[in-house]
């Protein structure tokens, strides 16, 4: 068991944070990774080469990991972990991009376990085989509560790193009504209800993306809600400027960690 104790020394930065940041496709996440402090590491679940979108001005220290499967995710990030006990710790920031398609391809995986379980009962029961599409691609309602395990298990590993100082930054994609909370206009895609519920529970802020006011980019983020999308934001000082401005982690962090200034006062006579 690890305890925490407050006291005037403490500084909040040296504890990391976890921020999950969502949006349509295209509108600028991934890009604003080059704003985050390096050395980066962008841990890529998607399909397509980060190095396109992360083509800037600006150079960055940044190395790209692509685990495949839920093992190997998971293997990943857990030596990652040891490492960073082990006071290795090679990263200033970890991204994973992103947690709405690593739930898409877990899915996939899930219900090519499943095939492959069946129809290996089929042979050895020596049953009429059962290979329609149908069959292939169908999940059962025990199914999603192995999808919900695995996905917080991959999000508590996430925010077990940002233990270690480490700024995490996470993205999904965004659904309009979704169906774990249809009174939200806007909120991260996720599949299921389970991990949904505790979803918020692993981020200190959630905000949503869209496109820049004047131009399309940078884009623009917003961590308070006024209840029509999903948001979070556990920071006082972000909250007392509106909780919202352009998405540049350079300046998002120096607001809710701001530089401490030790003043050596001289004793007086």
């Amino acid at each position: 068991m690890k305890i925490y104790t407050m006291n005037e020394n403490f500084d909040p930065s040296t504890s990391g944070t976890c921020i999950l940041i969502y949006g349509d496709t295209g509108v600028g996440k991934t890009r604003s990774f080059v704003t985050l402090p390096d050395p980066i590491l962008i841990i890529n679940t998607e399909p397509r080469d980060p190095r396109v979108t992360l083509q800037c001005s600006v150079k960055k220290n940044i190395t790209i990991w692509e685990p495949k499967g839920f093992d190997e995710i998971i293997s990943t990030i857990d030596s990652l972990l040891g490492e960073y006990e082990k006071g290795k710790r090679e990263f200033k920031s970890v991204c994973f991009d992103s947690l709405s398609f690593i739930q898409s391809d877990l899915k996939s995986e899930l219900e090519d376990s499943r095939f492959e379980k069946e129809t290996q009962l089929v042979e050895k029961t020596s049953k009429s085989r059962y290979n329609t599409l149908v069959d292939r691609f169908r999940i059962e309602r025990g199914d999603w509560d192995s999808l919900s395990s695995m996905m917080k298990r991959i999000t508590w590993l996430l925010n077990r790193l940002s233990k270690f100082g480490v700024i995490i930054v996470a993205t999904a994609t965004v659904t309009e009504y979704p169906s774990y909370n249809r009174d939200l206009v806007a909120a991260p895609f996720f599949q299921g209800v389970s991990y949904p519920a505790v979803m918020k529970g692993y981020f200190d802020f959630i905000g949503l993306v869209n496109p820049g006011i004047d131009k399309p980019y940078p884009p623009s983020v917003t961590f308070m809600s006024d209840g029509s999308f999903m948001s979070k934001s556990s920071s006082e000082k972000l909250n007392n400027i509106g909780g919202k401005g352009e998405l540049n982690f350079s300046k998002i962090l120096s607001v809710i960690f701001p530089p401490i200034i030790k003043v050596d006062v001289k004793p007086t006579k």
